[in-house]
């Protein structure tokens, strides 16, 4: 970090080979968190910091080369990676037919990394837990909750760090409050599901401590998203607890309530008394994301069934940044599906859309938590984009639940508990 804050293009030589210098000495550990470090840094708008934007493609590739080169290292392979092939495959057709030159490789540069993560982070995930155990979760998430303290106290010594200029909104170690809420939200599911496979990995006060900062975090970006997403995960958890016909019940009763949820939900906020937390001034508007979904879907007519490759709808939403900024919208189309839709076209989303329920499919076979997740996610991806940012803390706190929940790996719930029952008892 203090290099590249302050060594200007020393960076590019200096983290190049202290990656290679770790690889060797089997630091694989301390390689999968600097990754997420540099994830981390990388979402920051400190002038700063911008080099962590440039330098995540680098330690992304290197990483892959460690895996494909020394793939003896990881036997045997995660094999998360192959339910998203097919949707690789038409990712890669997709670029052929970009906008320019220029465009095409930074599409083809985005849709390489969003293969790599996928190959990468689960290998990587289950390597260091053969390695390590379950004390390897207890440092990813010792090292996420970390990063949340840092945070509060740039509060108070940086706040012009920690606060949003615009809004004076928190954010924390992040670039803006929405991005701290679904970090806040992804680590809150990733403890949650840690934790009750392996009860007794951390001490009471750890547990209170952890869920203090994740929460505290999330009032403080007052981040409505997270919040809702996390009472939908606790909510569907509870039901299926009880029978998954139930949640599927539930679920489907709220699809079919959603437009009526939808038109009163003001009223509904002002008459628990939290109309300043939900920030309902901007609910008719939809913080300007109605105006870039509108937006959005009027390009998509024009790329319906086969899209531009990755990265098109930001190179699209730049080109009418200041159309878009008089209408009251900034950034991007904030929905995961609608971006994947202007990027691969309706056929590219739903082979995604056929992966990623399959995901979820297979982690329903070892966990109750499976479908609860699929239900958070997919709330919050229709507020976010977060899904198709592949070099983000998000996309990778998503793949190591991911991968939590698949891999044969990773002893099942009830094994755990017996396990952990059997400890105790010696």
């Amino acid at each position: 970090m203090l290099v590249g804050m302050y060594g200007g293009p020393a960076i590019y030589v200096v983290l190049p080979l202290t990656l290679i210098i770790m690889k060797q000495k089997g630091l694989y550990e301390e390689l999968f968190f600097g990754f997420l470090f540099i994830l981390i840094l990388s979402d920051s708008l400190e002038s700063q910091l911008l080099f962590a934007k440039d330098i995540k493609n680098i330690y992304i590739l290197a990483l892959a080369v460690f895996l494909l080169f020394d793939s003896k290292d990881f036997q045997p392979l995660n094999q998360l990676y192959k339910i998203f092939i097919p949707f690789f495959i038409f990712s890669y057709c997709t670029i052929f037919f970009s906008v320019g030159d220029s465009f095409f490789f930074t599409s083809f540069q985005k849709t390489l990394s969003f293969t790599f993560v996928f190959l990468v982070i689960p290998n990587f995930v289950t390597k260091l837990y053969r390695e390590n155990g379950k004390e390897f979760f207890k440092r990813v998430i010792f090292f996420c909750v970390t990063a949340l303290f840092i945070g509060f106290v740039l509060k108070y010594i940086m706040p012009s760090v920690a606060f949003l200029d615009v809004s004076g909104r928190y954010r924390g170690v992040m670039g803006n409050p929405n991005g701290l809420g679904m970090y806040s939200f992804l680590l809150f599911v990733l403890f949650f599901i840690v934790n009750d496979f392996f009860p007794s990995l951390f001490k009471r006060g750890e547990v209170i401590l952890i869920y203090f900062a994740i929460l505290y975090s999330i009032i403080l970006t007052d981040s409505r998203n997270a919040v809702l997403a996390i009472l939908i995960f606790f909510l569907f958890q509870k039901f299926y607890s009880m029978s998954p016909f139930l949640g599927f019940v539930i679920f489907v009763a709220i699809v079919f309530a959603y437009e009526t949820i939808s038109n009163n939900l003001q009223l509904i906020i002002l008459s628990t008394g939290l109309g300043d937390f939900f920030r309902v001034n901007t609910l008719e508007e939809g913080s300007g994301r109605y105006v870039a979904w509108e937006f959005a879907w009027q390009q998509i007519q024009h790329n319906f069934f086969i899209g531009k490759g990755f990265s098109y709808n930001e190179f699209y939403m730049r080109q009418h940044y200041h159309e878009l900024g008089k209408l009251g919208h900034q950034g991007g189309i904030h929905n995961s599906f609608l971006t994947f839709w202007m990027d691969q076209g309706l056929i590219g989303l739903l082979i995604y859309l056929r992966s990623y329920i399959l995901v979820f499919i297979k982690g329903a076979q070892r966990t109750k938590y499976a479908f609860p997740i699929l239900f958070a996610f997919s709330f919050t991806a229709i507020f976010e984009s977060w899904l198709v940012g592949s070099l983000s803390a998000f996309a990778f706190f998503a793949l190591v639940i991911f991968t939590f929940i698949t891999s044969p790996e990773i002893v099942s719930e009830s094994e755990s508990k017996v396990d952990e029952q059997i400890s105790l008892a010696n």
